[in-house]
């Protein structure tokens, strides 16, 4: 199989903004470097609305998805939007921005033939698209009746109430879960169906929470950057600037990703790894440095569970009076952690005066990490040996040296591995805690200086978290589809999520689950691949459209109308309202949304003494006087929430598993094996700069960078099935197919193909990425927390139409 090599590895060149825009292309450019305008029209056109008094300045906060919190600035004319501009954030002058889909989104929402304008009924069969206009009053009654009936007929526990990410600020994203919790309703943790679950699986494993970050402008402290599955530059452009200065100030950058991605294409090397075999390189580098004694034991002992003895009976930490014991190399004895002056052991095998054999834990990670020789990682993930090496010894002596790392490697079958192995690695060099290095995903520092004696929340949610004494019923999201197939699902309600889209296996979804569910109700601004499938679409509200609040700390921002209501939309939280009054839970829905938002921020904390109501909705923003406005970075106190308080790398509880320290294993659907010679072709997909999941499609102003999906195929797999650049190929597996136009080119790893994430099937020639992808239960994450979607463990084979 052919690897790639030192030939695939880009030069190092000294990266400015100039070269940064002929690497990328201009459109990239400036919003990756965050200046105010996409677009030259669009810089043009906020210019002059500065000189037209006829223009109003309303502020909102960008509330897609998970990682989007930029502070805007709207340019209002006559009830439309006519510009946008990344609005100002107080104490942090360096950071305003605002990206392409941002400053864009403007224009599909006030587009009447992308928007739902009118509660709509289905008249046809489900996917149809068939719907009559209703009104209000009748759209609310035949939900109360069917909720009603549900509840009578099943429990309201059959009654499910179900989000994603599609709007995150408080009412929005709250506003259907808190109906279905007042209703008695069942609810999801979403994370694991949506495919984001493996990460925190995998951060709170080893760190004892979920998020652990450097602060962006920690990049200037790093001799050496590894961007590890992160494309920043097409995905999270507020940190490419830092990125830039990093490498003026001599910083190298590696972007470790299947794909020549954005990012990649203007760091000074590419490692073309193969999906899912992130924890093969993590470890071989492991192993590279221990072997050459270049690891930190210094650290390891001090923050680590390294030197805590395993018993090699059952493979449990040894316990001395109910806490961990360490081997003294002092006094040559088992005695309790932490005792003063101790040497403990980070290798060896002992036995304690009962005769118990044991060993420090590092003694299981280095033995893992043994198994991964430079050749033998080199093979695993498709990489040439001195590749493979030389990184190693970049990471290892370059210090100090900073990983960072995206969501996409996490979308794989043993989805906590990668975050697990790759954070661990970062603690055998001694990188965690220390400026310039990490292993950092998303935030997870201290943004805050708590004030002595206060106790007061900070924000008065006491009213909005009432539930009214029902049962709160919450499941994890990876048991929704077991649940509806066996009938436990009599009632559906999804909102703020384009369900079939961005959920695995459409095929299933569509035939045999969607079916199941007597009735479904939808609430979206716009039209969607889910909506077909409701028997009622409700007419919702975009953030540019409704008061709400969303909290980027040290900031809260505020949502406020900005525009006129499009046909008779409404608020998420209004619907859910209108709904709760009618089946006897008016007294807990008894606000309008903006009265909520005052209630929120009549808080008794001391840091908003001084906070204005008039001012805040003026300015958009309000920074808190105890916010932490300067750099910070993770666990400097080495201070952790796991089980031992260490950074934690072997987890006793997944002994059972095998799975007790950061393990590599091969793919599901492994194109090695026997379903690799029907099915040779890995298919990953990814996010493109021009659409957050299906919210930013088709406007006007990003048809010039993508007006239609492709799929990504290396040059030496094309030429294998007679596929030349823009042919139209049918990319196909057991599940399903889609048709698609071919983007031939070198900048993919062969054996790899690439399809970006949230096209919709109007969009494709036929099908779509998700009739390829699969759901398939992992019982390790199970018994972690819930199986994560592998949206990157699919095989596929393409062929020319």
């Amino acid at each position: 199989m052919k690897k790639y090599g030192k030939g695939f590895a880009l030069k190092t060149v000294k990266i400015t903004r100039r070269t940064f825009i002929k690497g990328v292309g201009a459109v990239t450019v400036t919003s990756s470097l965050g200046m105010s305008g996409a677009l030259r029209g669009d810089t043009r056109r906020a210019k002059a609305t500065e000189a037209d008094e006829s223009v109003k300045y309303i502020h909102s906060c960008c509330t897609v998805n998970c990682t989007s919190r930029c502070h805007l600035k709207g340019h209002v004319k006559n009830g439309r939007i006519v510009a946008v501009t990344p609005g100002l954030l107080p104490g942090r002058d360096d950071y305003p921005n605002a990206c392409l889909r941002s400053m864009s989104y403007a224009q599909r929402l006030q587009d009447p033939t992308q928007r739902v304008l009118y509660p709509m009924k289905r008249v046809g069969e489900r996917g149809e698209g068939k719907f009559k206009q209703i009104s209000w009053d009748e759209a609310f009654e035949l939900i109360a009746s069917k909720l009603l009936e549900t509840k009578e007929k099943h429990g309201a526990h059959a009654a499910s109430f179900f989000t994603m990410s599609g709007n995150l600020a408080k009412l929005a994203w709250e506003s259907t879960t808190r109906l279905g919790a007042t209703f008695g309703g069942t609810t999801y943790i979403t994370e694991g169906l949506m495919g984001d679950h493996g990460a925190s699986m995998g951060m709170n494993l080893v760190f004892g929470q979920a998020r652990g970050g450097h602060d962006t402008r920690d990049y200037m402290n790093s001799k050496l950057i590894i961007l590890w599955g992160r494309n920043i530059a097409d995905t999270h452009t507020s940190e490419m600037r830092y990125i830039i200065k990093a490498r003026e100030n001599g910083a190298k950058v590696i972007v470790i990703d299947p794909r020549q991605c954005s990012s990649a294409a203007v760091a000074d090397q590419w490692i073309p790894i193969r999906p899912q075999t992130d924890p093969a390189l993590a470890l071989g580098m492991m192993n590279y440095m221990i072997s050459r004694d270049l690891h930190d034991k210094a650290w390891l002992k001090a923050n680590s569970c390294g030197p805590l003895l395993v018993r090699e009976d059952d493979g449990q930490y040894l316990r001395v009076n109910d806490g961990y014991a360490v081997w003294d190399e002092k006094t040559k004895r088992v005695v309790p952690a932490g005792t003063a002056d101790a040497e403990p052991a980070l290798t060896g095998e002992y036995v304690t005066a009962e005769g118990v054999k044991c060993h420090p834990a590092f003694v299981d990670l280095a033995k893992e990490a043994a198994k991964y020789t430079i050749p033998v990682t080199a093979e695993i993930c498709g990489l040439e040996e001195a590749m493979v090496e030389q990184l190693a010894y970049e990471y290892a002596t370059m210090k100090p040296a900073g990983i960072r790392m995206g969501q996409g490697m996490q979308r794989v079958y043993n989805s906590f591995a990668p975050f697990r192995t790759v954070a661990t690695l970062a603690a055998v060099a001694g990188y965690i805690g220390i400026s310039g290095g990490g292993a950092s995903h998303m935030g997870g520092t201290a943004s805050i200086n708590p004030i002595p004696g206060v106790t007061v929340p900070d924000f008065n949610f006491a009213e909005w978290s009432n539930t009214g004494g029902a049962p709160f019923i919450e499941k994890n999201s990876s048991q929704l589809y077991n649940m509806i197939e066996n009938e436990e699902v009599k009632f559906l309600w999804i909102g703020v999520s384009n369900f079939i889209n961005q959920s695995p296996d459409a095929n299933r979804v569509i035939g045999e689950i969607l079916p199941k569910v007597p009735f479904i109700v939808n609430v979206d601004p716009f039209w969607t691949w889910t909506t077909k499938y409701a028997d009622l679409v409700l007419p919702g509200k975009t953030h540019w459209e409704v008061w709400d609040i969303l909290v980027r700390s040290p900031w809260v921002m505020v949502d406020q109308p900005a525009i006129e209501t499009m046909g008779e939309s409404k608020s998420d939280c209004e619907i859910c309202s209108e709904v709760a009054k009618r089946v006897g839970l008016g007294h807990l829905w008894n606000k309008t949304d903006e009265e909520w938002i005052r209630s929120f921020m009549t808080s008794e904390h001391p840091a908003f003494a001084d906070f204005d109501w008039d001012t805040w909705v003026k300015e958009g923003i309000f920074a808190r006087p105890d916010g932490i406005y300067d750099a910070v970075f993770a666990f400097e106190d080495q201070k952790y929430k796991t089980p031992t308080g260490k950074f934690e790398f072997y987890t006793e509880r997944l002994k059972k598993y095998g799975q007790e320290v950061p393990a590599y294993t091969r793919m599901l659907e492994d194109p090695q094996g026997e379903l690799g010679k029907k099915y040779p072709l890995v298919c990953i997909n990814y996010h493109d700069r021009v659409n957050v999941h299906t919210q930013q499609m088709l406007y006007p102003a990003l048809k010039i960078v993508a007006s239609e999906p492709e799929i990504q195929i290396n040059t030496v797999d094309a030429e294998a099935r007679g596929i030349k650049h823009g042919d139209i190929v049918k990319v196909f597996n057991d599940r399903g197919y889609c048709m698609i136009k071919a983007f031939v080119m070198e900048g993919i790893a062969p054996g790899i193909t690439a399809i970006p994430n949230g096209w919709t099937p109007d969009q494709y020639i036929e099908g779509n990425m998700q009739n390829l992808t699969h759901f398939t239960i992992n019982p390790v994450e199970e018994f972690i927390s819930q199986t994560n979607s592998a949206f990157y463990d699919v095989l596929v084979e393409v062929e020319k139409v």
